[in-house]
């Protein structure tokens, strides 16, 4: 390999000033040569990031939450480095796909003996209100609807932290959300209807822990799509409980299904996340696209 680099987010879980001296004693206790740089805002880590990416067999590591590996992650796309990943943030959801201990001493010694695979990666364009248009990466998962106004709320919760926030903002805005109208087509499938969440997920959980596309793998070569309709609250109900499990794909007015890219119109304007992260407040149209084996990481 040649060489390592660890990305550092301070602020990641609320850590900011934490503890920030025995992480950094880690890494170099197990990567004595490692290089260690520290984010400071939002962007940092793709920009450190990118700067590696044509490096051939650099591991470049994410110390942080969900974000701060999607951002690591968006800056290696297509390049010749390799992500490696400490979890230390509030979901962890790409971690626990790759089997990252939580720990992180557990998970430097694992990082160690690590070997690269392939990982698909989602390309997401929008058309916003303002007729302004965005392109980027995710790695884990991308929510329009329900999902992606539970994730803008749960980074406003403060009083609690990882998977307890998202929960807390999902019970708070489930009596109160109503399903936009949406236009989905994909393959020979052609849907308009009201639509409570879209989620297409490379990995398995999303939010902490809820397993909204249990089906998915980072390797296979297809995004797993869940929807589902606009469902009466007594029926949310019942299917909520059930997210935690993945048996949700069980329930009436859930769908699920596989596809390699989908074309998404909303006339009112939806939120959309990717990987945790507002992508738009309102999207007007949204073209996901996978990329088969676009970024190497460690496992």
């Amino acid at each position: 390999m040649a060489g390592i680099s660890f990305i550092v987010n301070p602020a990641a879980g609320g850590r900011r000033g934490q503890r920030q001296d025995q992480l950094l004693d880690d890494i170099r206790s197990c990567f004595p040569d490692a290089e260690c740089l520290l984010t400071s805002a939002r962007g940092d880590a793709e920009h450190l990031a990118r700067e590696r990416c044509g490096i051939a067999g650099r591991r470049v590591v994410a110390v942080g939450g969900d974000g701060t590996v999607s951002e690591v992650g968006r800056g290696l796309v297509g390049g010749q480095a390799v992500l490696g990943v400490i979890p230390l943030g509030s979901g962890n959801d790409f971690a626990r796909m790759l089997g990252m201990p939580t720990d992180t001493r557990a998970a430097l010694l694992h990082l160690a003996q690590a070997r690269a695979m392939p990982c698909d990666v989602g390309r997401v364009r929008i058309r916003h209100a303002d007729n302004t248009e965005s392109e980027t990466h995710y790695i884990n998962s991308l929510g329009l609807g329900f999902e992606a106004e539970v994730a803008d709320r749960a980074a406003r919760v403060r009083w609690c932290k990882g998977f307890w926030r998202y929960l807390v903002a999902a019970l708070r805005l489930l009596p109160v959300y109503r399903a936009p109208h949406m236009h989905l087509a994909y393959d020979d499938q052609r849907i308009d209807a009201p639509q409570f969440l879209v989620a297409l997920g490379n990995g398995r959980w999303a939010g902490g822990g809820f397993m909204l596309t249990p089906r998915a793998k980072l390797d296979d070569g297809w995004l797993e799509l869940t929807r589902a309709d606009g469902l009466p609250l007594w029926r949310l109900l019942t299917v909520f409980p059930r997210v935690f499990s993945g048996r949700h794909l069980d329930c009436r007015g859930v769908h699920a299904d596989r596809v390699r890219s989908i074309r998404i119109e909303c006339p009112s304007g939806c939120m959309v996340h990717g990987d945790g992260e507002i992508l738009a407040r309102r999207a007007l149209e949204i073209e996901v696209e996978l990329l088969p084996g676009a970024l190497q990481v460690l496992r």
